[in-house]
């Protein structure tokens, strides 16, 4: 019976399982096909000075820059590319070129131009090296490279000399090399040069003497003095480890100070490799000695005690090493192992590279960790881990003894762990192990057996959730647990009872989701949960809540809270689903951190403090180590930088679990999550401190690469490789460029930032990663610019010296140098033109000044003489005026004799000096540009003919035959009367001038046709002196005369041609000449037609010099009643103003002014019936003194005649625009101007009838168009606005009008031929007649509406004016 008691505490034990763990970690980084390797089968190994990998296949030489694999394979057609695909041996020369061994032969390769060079004769003797294969070249720490002769020996190459010194074979010289046949080479830490030959003996040269000093003969006597390909590699401590690659003969070890020899191979007892095929040989940063086999992986000997650790492919882990069978070992100088292999690509090794021991579960290898996905860790007071697994159960961790024990869920055993899903562990004071599992309550483990707390909803002091997510025992020993939805227990282990703390209760948490609990300093306890953070005073016992706050930056940034730690520089942390919460305690506020300060995630799933007082987070993309500066009490010194790691540093996984971290008691730090767990110290993660050296890879334009030598619009763009170039030219066409660049660097250049700017261009840096390594340029101007860029490396070390490239973009032609070169010359070739034609324009300007001036006092001149003659053609007028009007009077009275025709003779002679005079206004009216065409209805043939006529008495004074031809009867047209008299005049007077006496002048009128239309053609011919032909365009200049026989004296004055043709050119013609000397001349005139429709009988022609008819008629015969009209006369020549009075004084009286000021104060005092008025007169001219007169109202009614001896049409309409009613030119037929006196009075008599009609009509009707109108319709409105008031008198008519009784009585009887009284009673009778016909008022009624007291006087005057009593007209018209 007792069996079963011991039975039943053996069963936990029976349901675990004990496995032994891994002890040694190597992960490795693979590269083959898949990354763009051109064969997995690898053959040899180098890293060049430069930092690029160089990795020889069976198919194909590859470059790697840490980014991408350039590969270089044979082409037939190029004599510049590798000469085979099968490349056996790498190395690297004095001046950086590549060294190839080929199955085909030795290749060369020049980085610079990235060409391979076959003839490595010429190269070798560059180096004072004979021809021959080299199977080697070594670099020494002084700087010489050695190079290995295949059959002549060694060579030592001194760069900084140049010289070259051969180590050879010298019979009988002992000091000199065994054999010209070395297989091997190194150098000791003392300097000394070792040496392997092929027959195996070893020997020790002195660098100084380069003498041997010391040989070997083991390997020798061993092997036979057979030639092998002996090889070896000497480690830190200067001994040596000899092998023979395609030999199974193991490894030898021989030791340089003690000269002893220790063979290791498969047979030794300690150390002893698993393969005798060794390949290479390598030692590591840490003096492990790595050795490559064919099979056998790689073995590990440690020297201090010879232990081997073998390194083999594991297929279950893809950083294991990717093959066993390994042909290749090299190590570069950043410690870096690489191991080629026969089929899998290359694997290289490095402890910086993956940092982090992994512990996950491989099915091949039992002692692996039993599961992997982990949620929690605990540790016991022996340093063993006790991990809380997601479905493996629990497992206990041996560390000393690296073996794992894994308890499970069995269903059959009460005692066994209620489930295998566990979130939570802690170890209690008791040391005691409680477990909180997922719907499997609550579970404690004390060594023996598992004890499980469950739910039970009938006893409230049970478990209040089956789901436990996290245990914590404070420093009360109280144990307090945390469910998934039920909130806090506080479990009493004494009366294994638990208290609940429930969303709803009394001074109670807010959240029941509660996955966190800590403790502060100050005893109180901090409680995250769903919603925030409960925080229980330990004082007061009181739960104070934290939450976030929306638009509140200062409260948690996420109310899910996962992770809560207390540093030990008291600083509180929070981890959420919303970043890294920092508390203040002061302010009681919160600051956060987030992706956007560095770190990798938002979600923060655990914390943990090293210690160092750093922090470690887990997160889903990784962990970040969180570097803090703080100086505590000071809140604005904390600083902190985050570094940051991912599955390519170690990590079990990119994702990591909640509360699955844990800090063990020696500092170590343990991560989980569904792959297994990473487990180290902070202090031996190793840290990259290496600056990372940029250089360009590629330069591309319009996304194409340039090729080394490769023409690019005509050019060579690119000399030599784009990471050797030192200065780039590039057209102004390539003007899209990119460049790429690469960190050459194998530790994780994937996490290398980069910085670039084009200087010239860029304002400042630009920051990108490595996955966007390339920068494309659009559109540079013209210029130099400077394109720079630095990289970090994977651990955020920036290298501050920039890789440079000096770019020149050069300008278009018209932009380049040359173009403004020619730009300058040509405009120092403008300035100096422009200079030059300064200076002669400035000379030609100085020379026109001066033309200019002598043409101006030339001018003025010619304006004197002609102001002269026109003021003194003005003064002939009224002289003529007063010889023509009289003799014309007495040439109208004078009987047919001898006297009439000595008058008719007078009369021609003045009528030609007018004419004259008249020329010579003429001529200075086209000096002034004041000559406009006036045309007017006419018969021009009728009007030819009277001007021929005129000159009828010249002919029979000089005996000339003067004739008229005409095919016209007559032509109405319009044409300027004036005008056409002036050019038919000079004609014919030229004609009769230069004619001799029994000569012949005619004028010839008739129809021509030019440009498909009629012209009237008007010839003057005569029989005259004539005129040559050189001679015939210069008569028509002014002042132009022609030289005349002595007989004949030229009184002209040269302007009268200039005239006519001028004349004729305002009427749209032209003029012309035909004549020869002594043969007379022909004129011809054509002058366009505009031909009138005749006008029918009694049709009114309109013309200043015409009245009508009937008017004249009638004031020829009919009489003034009453008083003679009153003129009054302004003129300031006192002898015309005596004739004019002395002439119309029997029929008018005569009022005189001798000038404008005058005669506008006698035209006010007298108001005369008519005023006639010289226009050029001193103190006021006529035009002026019309003005005046039309302007004022006293004055508007009274005609004005204009006498002037101006004729020209523009100032005849400059006169009428001033209101003149006539306009006279002097001198004129004084029986002209009597008859417009009397057609003025007339229409002016006319007028008052027509107003008086007006008035009797309808006066309010009239429309304004003058002032005595308006003065008219006002004195209308007045009497209207005063007809009721019968005591309206004159007096107040005149002052409602603003003029004397005495000019209003003038003004009226002058306009209306009715007194104001009259006028009243008028417009009152007019109203009356209105009323009368249109209302029904009665006639006294009407009477006393219209002004009058009585309407017995009403009647009189009513019947006095419309014949017909007041009563009689009402009758009729109603």
């Amino acid at each position: 019976m007792k069996f079963w008691p011991i039975l039943f505490c053996l069963l936990p034990w029976l349901c675990c399982i004990q496995l032994s763990a891994q002890t040694h970690q190597y992960r490795f980084t693979r590269i083959d096909v898949n990354k763009g390797l051109s064969h997995n089968q690898i053959k040899t190994v180098l890293k060049d000075s430069r930092g690029f990998l160089w990795v020889g296949t069976i198919s194909g030489l590859n470059r790697y820059d840490g980014y991408t694999i350039k590969v270089y394979r044979n082409d037939p057609g190029d004599s510049s590319s590798v000469i085979s695909n099968d490349v056996n041996k790498l190395f690297e020369g004095p001046d950086g070129k590549i060294w190839i061994h080929t199955w085909s032969g030795p290749n060369v390769y020049d980085p610079l131009t990235e060409t391979f060079h076959r003839n490595v004769k010429r190269i070798l003797a560059k180096y004072g090296i004979p021809e021959g294969l080299i199977n080697d070249i070594k670099k020494d720490s002084k700087g010489n490279y050695w190079f290995i002769h295949a059959t002549q020996g060694l060579f030592r190459y001194a760069k900084n000399t140049g010289q070259t010194v051969k180590l050879d074979h010298q019979p009988g010289d002992s000091s000199s090399l065994t054999t010209n046949g070395i297989t091997s080479w190194a150098e000791d830490p003392k300097g000394n040069i070792w040496i392997l030959h092929s027959n195996g003996i070893i020997e020790k040269i002195d660098p100084s003497t380069l003498k041997v000093t010391y040989r070997n003969h083991e390997l020798n006597q061993r092997f036979r003095n057979e030639v092998l390909e002996y090889n070896f590699t000497m480690d830190t401590d200067g001994d040596l480890w000899c092998y023979i690659p395609n030999n199974n003969s193991g490894l030898f070890y021989f030791n340089t100070t003690t000269q002893a020899w220790r063979h290791i191979d498969s047979t030794t007892p300690k150390p002893k490799l698993n393969m005798d095929i060794v390949r290479g040989i390598v030692q590591d940063d840490r003096g492990i000695l790595w050795v490559a086999t064919d099979h056998g992986g790689i073995n590990l000997i440690d020297k201090r005690d010879f232990s081997v650790e073998y390194i083999l492919h594991n297929k279950e882990d893809e950083k294991s090493l990717s093959q066993n069978s390994i042909n290749v070992l090299y190590k570069d100088k950043e410690g870096i192992i690489w191991a080629g292999t026969f089929k899998s690509g290359v694997s290289y090794y490095h402890p910086n590279i993956n940092r982090f021991r992994l512990y996950r579960q491989q099915i091949a290898d039992a002692t692996s960790l039993p599961f992997n996905d982990i949620n929690a860790f605990v540790e016991d007071d022996k340093q063993n881990l006790w991990i809380g697994t997601n479905g493996g159960g629990l497992i206990y961790f041996d560390r000393k003894k690296n073996k794992f024990t894994q308890y499970l869920h069995d269903p059959s055993n009460p005692n066994s762990l209620s489930t295998n899903v566990i979130v939570s562990l802690c170890f209690d004071r008791e040391k005691k192990l409680w477990i909180g599992t997922y719907f499997g309550g609550l579970n404690s483990f004390d060594g023996r057996k598992f004890t499980r707390y469950k739910h039970n909803p009938d006893d409230p002091a049970s478990l209040g959730d089956d789901s436990i997510w996290e245990v914590f025992e404070d420093s009360q020993d109280n144990l307090w647990i945390g469910t998934l939805t039920h909130g806090v227990d506080l479990f009493d282990r004494k009366k294994q009872r638990f208290y609940h703390y429930q969303i709803g209760g009394v001074n109670s948490i807010h959240g029941s989701y509660v996955p966190a609990f800590m403790e502060d300093s100050e005893g109180n306890l901090w409680i995250g949960t769903g919603y925030g953070i409960d925080l229980l005073d330990k004082q007061s016992g009181r739960f104070t809540h934290y939450i976030n706050q929306q638009n509140n930056p200062q409260t948690l940034s996420n109310n899910t809270i996962l992770a809560m730690l207390e540093d030990s520089r008291g600083l509180i942390w929070i981890a959420t689903y919303g970043g890294l919460n920092l508390f203040d305690k002061k302010t009681k506020t919160f600051t956060a951190y987030t992706q956007e300060d560095g770190l990798p995630h938002n979600s923060i799933l655990t914390l943990l403090e090293d210690d160092h007082h750093n922090l470690w987070v887990s997160t889903p993309h990784g962990i970040s180590n969180l570097i803090i500066d703080y100086v505590p009490g000071k809140k604005d010194s904390l600083s902190i930088r985050f570094r940051n790691y991912d599955e390519t540093d170690g990590l079990q996984g990119k994702q990591f679990n909640e509360n699955a971290a844990f800090r063990t008691s020696a500092g170590e730090l343990i991560f989980a999550g569904a792959s297994g767990f990473n487990l180290f110290k902070p202090e031996h993660i190793g840290f990259n401190v290496n600056k990372p050296r940029v250089i360009l890879t590629d330069l591309q334009v319009f996304n194409k690469t340039v090729k080394i030598g490769e023409e690019l619009n005509g050019k060579v763009m690119l000399q030599k490789a784009i990471y050797e170039t030192e200065h780039l030219t590039l057209d102004h066409s390539d003007n899209v460029f990119s460049l790429e660049f690469a960190v050459l660097s194998n530790f994780h250049p994937e996490k290398s930032q980069y910085k670039y700017m084009m200087e010239g261009f860029d304002k400042d840096w630009a920051v990108t990663d490595a996955a966007h390594r390339r920068v494309t340029y659009t559109n540079l101007d013209p210029g130099n610019y400077t394109f720079m860029v630095k990289a970090s490396n994977n651990d955020g070390v920036w290298n501050e010296t920039p890789t440079s490239l000096a770019i020149t973009v050069l300008p278009p032609f018209w932009k380049s140098r040359t173009a403004f070169v020619l730009y300058a010359v040509a405009i120092l070739g403008a300035l100096f033109l422009a200079r030059w034609l300064i200076l002669y324009n400035a000379r030609m300007n100085f020379r026109i000044q001066q033309e200019r001036e002598a043409a101006q006092r030339m001018h003025d001149l010619d304006v004197m003489k002609i102001r002269f003659f026109t003021n003194v053609s003005h003064e002939f007028r009224t002289p003529l005026t007063l010889i023509l009007t009289p003799l014309e009077k007495m040439l109208k009275h004078a009987a047919a004799g001898e006297q009439r025709n000595q008058f008719e003779l007078i009369h021609r002679n003045a009528r030609r000096l007018l004419n004259l005079v008249n020329q010579l206004l003429d001529f200075r009216k086209l000096e002034v540009q004041e000559i406009k065409f006036n045309p007017s209805e006419g018969d021009i043939v009728k009007f030819i003919r009277e001007v021929f006529y005129s000159f009828s008495d010249l002919s029979e004074k000089k005996n000339i035959r003067f004739t008229f031809q005409s095919s016209i009867q007559e032509l109405e047209t319009l044409f300027d009367q004036d005008k056409l008299e002036k050019i038919l005049f000079n004609l014919l007077s030229n004609a009769f001038k230069f004619t001799p006496e029994n000569g012949s002048v005619s004028v010839e009128v008739s129809f021509a046709d030019k440009d498909d239309s009629t012209w009237l053609a008007i010839n003057v011919k005569d029989s005259g002196i004539g005129i040559p032909v050189d001679k015939q365009e210069k008569i028509f200049e002014r002042f132009f005369q022609h030289d005349l026989p002595k007989s004949m004296v030229n009184q002209g004055s040269g302007i009268g041609l200039s005239i006519t043709r001028e004349f004729v050119k305002i009427h749209g013609g032209s003029i012309a000449v035909e004549s020869a000397p002594g043969q007379g001349s022909c004129f011809t005139v054509l002058l366009p037609l505009t031909e009138l429709v005749p006008h029918t009988p009694g049709a009114t022609i309109e013309s200043a010099g015409f009245v009508s008819e009937e008017i004249t008629e009638y004031h020829h015969h009919g009489e003034r009643i009453g008083k003679k009209p009153v003129l009054l006369l302004v003129e300031d020549n006192e002898d015309f103003r005596f004739y004019l009075k002395d002439n119309l004084k029997l029929q008018y009286t005569v009022l005189e002014a001798k000038n404008g000021n005058e005669g506008l104060q006698r035209a006010l005092a007298s108001l005369p019936d008519l005023i006639v008025s010289d226009i050029m007169m001193p103190e006021m001219n006529g035009i002026e003194l019309c003005k005046k007169i039309r302007t004022d109202q006293r004055t508007s009614h009274i005609p004005v005649i204009l006498l002037t001896a101006r004729t020209a049409e523009e100032q005849k309409i400059e006169g009428f625009d001033s209101g003149a009613s006539d306009y006279v030119t002097k001198p004129f037929n004084f029986e002209i101007l009597q008859s417009r006196i009397r057609n003025l009075l007339a229409q002016r008599e006319a007028f008052q009838k027509m107003f008086h009609k007006h008035i009797d009509v309808k006066a309010a009707d009239v429309p304004i168009t003058s002032l005595d109108e308006k003065l008219i319709q006002n004195a209308i409105k007045v009497v209207e606005s005063n007809l009721g008031d019968a005591e309206f008198t004159v007096e107040e008519f005149s002052r409602e009008l603003g003029m004397s009784r005495v000019h209003l009585y003038k003004k009226l009887l002058a306009l209306t031929g009715k007194s104001p009284l009259e006028f009243i009673r008028t417009i009152r009778l007019q109203r009356a007649a209105q009323l009368l016909e249109k209302s029904q008022l009665t006639v006294s009624e009407i009477a006393y509406q219209v002004g009058f007291n009585n309407p017995k006087y009403f009647s009189k005057y009513f019947k006095d004016h419309f014949n017909v009593l007041p009563s009689a007209y009402a009758g009729a018209k109603r």
